[in-house]
């Protein structure tokens, strides 16, 4: 008779850590709302070399660090506390991503490009919140 095979108590710990890493790997790819703008501005525009413009750019990097970091601390610090931070830590990941999206929508408006309505960046922000609880997008 084949009996189950489950990973036993002391390799659990490993076995969420390979797990934490993975997702941190796939998710790896993910650019900012800000980057994704950046990279589909009109660089024929007459306002993409104005110095709004390219002072609106410089706040792409931040926000793919911010989105990088959080890809990797975010689950680390759900996993660390046991699920008691789930909720606090969703909230913050939902205001960062609402600045990313209000700093693109700005930066769009600096080079020449069309200002996101409120409604869509609300929009936006909870589908992402949605993916993040598993919801899909």
């Amino acid at each position: 008779m084949l009996s189950a095979v489950t990973p036993s108590s002391s390799s659990r710990p490993a076995l969420r850590c390979l797990c934490l890493a993975l997702a941190a790997l796939a998710l790896s790819g993910c650019a900012s709302q800000s980057r994704k703008t950046l990279a589909n501005l009109d660089m024929s525009h007459p306002r993409y070399a104005s110095r709004e413009c390219q002072m609106a750019m410089g706040q792409a990097r931040l926000h793919d660090d911010i989105k990088q970091t959080r890809i990797i601390a975010s689950p680390a610090v759900v996993l660390l506390s046991g699920g008691s931070l789930f909720l606090p830590v969703m909230a913050v990941n939902a205001g960062l991503d609402t600045a990313d999206h209000l700093e693109a929508s700005d930066m769009s408006v600096s080079c020449g490009g069309p200002e996101t309505a409120n409604s869509d960046i609300a929009k936006e922000v909870l589908l992402g919140v949605g993916f993040g609880l598993g919801l899909g997008k």
